[in-house]
């Protein structure tokens, strides 16, 4: 790392702009660092407006948009490719075949990054927690630190503000870590939340998609850090396949070294007696997996040396992240729950598990990503809290299909209604909740088709809610 790239006048071009900010901030930084920069992307002019708009000041940006050209691939200094392009796209394979160098935005960042205090969160599910969580206990305790990467802040709009002594926290999706091998990426702390079943619609299997997650504990050796979850069965091997000191977080087991939970207590255990840093009652976001989240992070603060009390009282003013468990309104003792980037069936499970005493009206479905479903309509159908269940019907929907079939294979049809939008699913459950119940957006699935992305759900989802009349 710390390569100094000289990018001053080279030809490149931006494969995929997106719209979660994936291309944004590099397609930016290389404007302002005097490239030729062209953007090319298979969404047309009008799916892109959102983006399009914050580039609009570089005039001299070139695009081709609704499509990619053989051409842009061919006499290029540089190719950089959005995380969500797949590594086989036969316009990657004519970039490799004339010999043009393929970057990602977060391996170009890593090139010309002038700190190395890299911190690196890693996981199928509850990275985006556990690294603002990070950030948040760190933050409160006055320490120089940003943070970036798949929780949707470029790494180029943080650049400025890194100085050598800088930490520098970094989420990375198992996409992003397959884009940063041929640098050697050195965390000095790597965190894994766990590996679950996901994306197998982009990888051949399970076991070639959990090689990716495991791809951020790579080149880590004994002077490093991993950070992981010893309560699931992936990550609980990793000790057999790294050198790095591994710190265990668990919900279910005292561990050592690492962070536990025992009656109701938060302790850490790390080359000395056991210390209590707080207590489940600390933690304002609901769910036992926020507690393993919370685990995790505390592990990165103690070997990090942030002062117990800065921990306890980082945890304890964390509100949580947008999307994921967020409660937006209260309507007539109703609580509506946007859990947009829930897009797996364990995410929904450990969603329906956070609400244990509470009624639950459960909104899902959305397009497959090959994943299987039973084990969460099994888990519907056990159980005692959920009351009512509104599927999301689309043509690509085919995720909801599979989940309405073991449905009603289960005897589930009495509680199950369909619809074609989510507004009309917000409005129904609405009619359908008493006070008490918390009504709650968990889809299980990925949202294209109905809507550009996630979080274009989450937003509409919370439009929804907003529109609703104060009397029911």
């Amino acid at each position: 790392m710390n390569e100094l790239v000289n990018l001053k006048n080279k030809k490149i071009t931006v494969m995929g702009l997106g719209l979660n900010r994936g291309g944004l901030g590099v397609a930016r930084f290389l404007t302002e660092a005097g490239a030729e920069v062209l953007v090319t992307d298979l969404k047309t002019e009008r799916e892109l407006q959102k983006s399009l708009d914050e580039l609009k000041e570089y005039h001299n940006i070139k695009y081709v948009l609704g499509g990619h050209r053989i051409e842009d691939f061919i006499g290029r200094d540089m190719i950089i490719q959005n995380p969500g392009v797949p590594h086989h796209s036969k316009y990657l394979q004519i970039a490799r075949e004339n010999g043009i160098p393929i970057e990602t935005d977060l391996s170009l960042f890593l090139r010309i990054c002038p700190s190395q205090n890299l911190i690196a969160v890693g996981g199928t599910k509850g990275k985006s927690t556990v690294t603002d969580l990070i950030y948040h206990i760190f933050c409160h305790a006055g320490k120089d630190i940003v943070h970036a990467g798949n929780i949707g802040i470029s790494v180029f709009d943080v650049l400025p503000e890194i100085k050598p002594e800088t930490l520098v926290l970094l989420e990375i999706s198992s996409w992003q870590l397959e884009g940063i091998q041929q640098i050697k990426c050195k965390p000095k702390v790597a965190i894994l939340t766990n590996i679950l079943p996901d994306h197998l619609d982009r990888y051949d299997s399970f076991d070639d998609y959990a090689c990716s997650e495991k791809l951020i504990c790579r080149n880590l050796d004994k002077a490093d850090y991993l950070v992981t979850n010893l309560d699931n069965p992936v990550t609980e091997n990793l000790i057999h396949e790294t050198s790095a000191e591994i710190l265990w977080f668990s919900t279910k087991k005292m561990v050592s070294p690492g962070s536990y939970l025992k009656d109701g207590k938060l302790f850490f255990q790390f080359r000395n007696k056991p210390v209590e840093f707080g207590r489940i009652n600390d933690i304002p976001i609901p769910g036992e997996h926020n507690i393993s989240n919370t685990l995790a992070a505390a592990n990165v603060s103690y070997i990090m040396n942030i002062p117990l009390d800065k921990i306890n009282e980082g945890i304890q003013t964390f509100t949580g992240v947008p999307d994921r468990l967020e409660k937006i309104r209260t309507l007539n003792n109703i609580n509506f729950y946007n859990d947009t980037c829930a897009t797996t069936p364990e995410a929904t499970i450990a969603a329906i598990q956070s609400f244990p005493s509470k009624p639950i009206i459960l909104i899902l479905g959305g397009k497959d990503k090959k994943l299987k479903y039973s084990h969460l309509c099994q888990a519907i159908k056990n159980s005692d809290n959920i009351s009512y269940l509104v599927i999301l019907k689309h043509p690509r929907y085919d995720a909801s299909e599979m989940i309405l079939k073991d449905l009603h294979e289960l005897g589930l049809a009495n509680k199950i209604r369909t619809c074609n939008s989510l507004s009309d699913a917000v409005r129904i459950t609405y009619q359908k909740a008493v006070p008490g119940t918390n009504i709650l957006l968990s889809p299980s699935a990925t949202s294209f088709g109905m809507f550009q992305n996630e979080f274009d759900r989450g937003n509409s989802f919370r439009q929804a809610v907003k529109e609703l009349p104060d009397i029911i």
